[in-house]
């Protein structure tokens, strides 16, 4: 069955990435479906007002073909980037049946088209831990919007949740050394419509600059002519492994291993010819950010 009259009657429009967008709620069939079985697609019409032109074809958006739209947040997106500066267009929208029965028509909407702003200049990136930082010059009369892509698919909707005023913008919770892909975009008001220009986009990957906690409850014992070091464990789960370093006379330090140590323990074997020494150790990261010394402990080699 073919979706009710009047379903459609919400298309609008408005002006992202420098060029239009429609869209409209997609029908719901008698039974609560979120999508009919029978529909098949949209048949877009679109007229030039400025140009005294009547209706015409201008898009037929099949359902089973997976391209020329997209669909999100329950609404169907397509677009059109062939509009002159200062000409007014207009769009209906018909729902069709798989049989090619075609449904009534829906409201329209109208724009008097304006060019959008340019893009922006000197976008700047700057990546810290778990965090990317956007900046730019602030141009006086425009507002901006910033968009994150995920992989190959077009974002549709910015980060932000209103316009910014602000030449600023930062995305935290990422993760760290994850590349990330953003892009800026200038606002400007023209008929009562924000319409936003084609972006700049820059990239920047966060890096982990956290390092572990100290290590705790560290513990050195004579045990014959060498020291074993004991220590708890850590908990972080980008652990890498520990830094064992022994303070001579004189306060010289010695860090003895070479690659981090994976267990919580260490035997100096080769512990020096003195009355006493210390040891401490440090946690030590996947991303090589070594944590404060924890406590000393401290060894009497000579009574």
């Amino acid at each position: 069955m073919l979706p009710a009259a009047g379903k459609i009657n919400d298309l609008t429009g408005e002006v992202k990435d420098g060029v239009l967008f429609l869209s409209f709620t997609m029908p719901e069939s008698a039974k609560g479906d979120t999508q009919p079985k029978e529909l098949g697609g949209f048949k877009v019409f679109k007229a030039c007002g400025s140009c005294m032109g009547a209706f015409e074809p201008f898009r037929d958006i099949a359902l089973e073909q997976d391209k020329g739209y997209t669909i999100a947040r329950g609404r169907l997106y397509f677009y059109d980037d062939d509009l002159m500066n200062g000409f007014e267009y207009a769009y209906r929208v018909y729902p069709y049946t798989k049989r090619g029965t075609r449904g009534d028509s829906s409201n329209t909407f109208t724009i008097r088209w304006v060019k959008p702003p340019e893009a922006p200049k000197d976008v700047t990136a700057t990546a810290s831990d778990a965090r990317i930082g956007l900046s730019w010059p602030e141009e006086e009369g425009y507002l901006y919007n910033v968009y994150r892509y995920e992989g190959n698919a077009y974002p549709l909707f910015p980060l932000n949740s209103a316009p910014l005023a602000s030449g600023l913008y930062a995305d935290s919770g990422l993760t760290n050394g994850k590349k990330y892909t953003y892009e800026v975009r200038k606002l400007k008001e023209a008929d009562g419509l924000l319409r936003e220009g084609e972006g700049v986009k820059v990239e920047a990957t966060p890096v982990d600059r956290t390092a572990p906690a100290a290590p705790t409850m560290v513990s050195a014992v004579k045990t014959g002519n060498a020291v074993s070091i004991t220590w708890k464990e850590n908990s972080e789960k980008d652990l890498a492994g520990y830094n064992v370093y022994r303070l001579g006379a004189g306060g010289s330090k010695s860090k003895l291993n070479r690659d981090p140590i994976k267990e919580n323990s260490y035997l100096d074997a080769k512990s020096p010819n003195e009355r006493y020494v210390s040891y401490y150790v440090t946690a030590v990261d996947m991303a090589g950010n070594e944590s404060a010394p924890s406590r000393e402990s401290i060894v009497i080699l000579k009574e």
